[in-house]
């Protein structure tokens, strides 16, 4: 079970942002350094997401949220500011994995579209639309057991075809 919590929460947080990771990370520190790193990111928030999961049960008793983990051991005031921190966290996770989406449905588009007349808020309200419906078809992480298999499936479609057109192209030097 702390297995599986762990797994949700480093690809809940980390997934949304991983298609940006190559500009940031792969671009200033080449191949090998890119690769290594994001290895050892992974390594360091699963591990980090363990440890938070063993943590959930203390005093005997289990504690679902982490606010109310940091309300038990605190007090009230920890209780409070925790839960305020975790909604602007979930708040600018959510924003920024909805320009996300919004840019690569946009990329899509460009791709295979022909007339090119939508512009990128157009494909930042779809994605959020669609980020809407599926927060209200999901009423609780427990519900998210289905959807972690396809996510599973639709993430390592999207590393084989990334790792294989990577490998197909080669590194290339922007110049050269």
């Amino acid at each position: 079970m702390i297995g599986k919590v762990a797994f949700v929460l480093t690809t809940g947080i980390n997934s949304a942002y991983v298609l940006g990771y190559s500009g940031t990370i792969m671009v200033p520190l080449g191949w090998i350094g890119g690769v290594v790193g994001l290895l050892i990111a992974t390594a360091i928030s699963l591990y980090a997401n363990t440890l938070i999961a063993k943590l959930h049960e203390f005093g005997g008793k289990r504690h679902i949220r982490y606010r109310d983990l940091a309300g038990f051991i605190y007090g009230r005031q920890a209780y409070h500011l925790t839960w305020r921190l975790q909604y602007v966290n979930l708040f600018m996770i959510n924003c920024g994995f909805i320009i996300l989406a919004g840019s690569a449905l946009k990329a899509v588009y460009v791709l295979f579209g022909d007339d090119h007349t939508m512009k990128l808020p157009h494909f930042i309200a779809i994605a959020g639309l669609i980020c809407a419906i599926f927060a209200i078809g999901i009423p609780h992480l427990s519900a998210l057991g289905v959807w972690l298999a396809v996510s599973t499936i639709l993430s390592l479609i999207y590393i084989v075809v990334a790792i294989v057109l990577s490998v197909r192209d080669g590194p290339t030097v922007e110049g050269h």
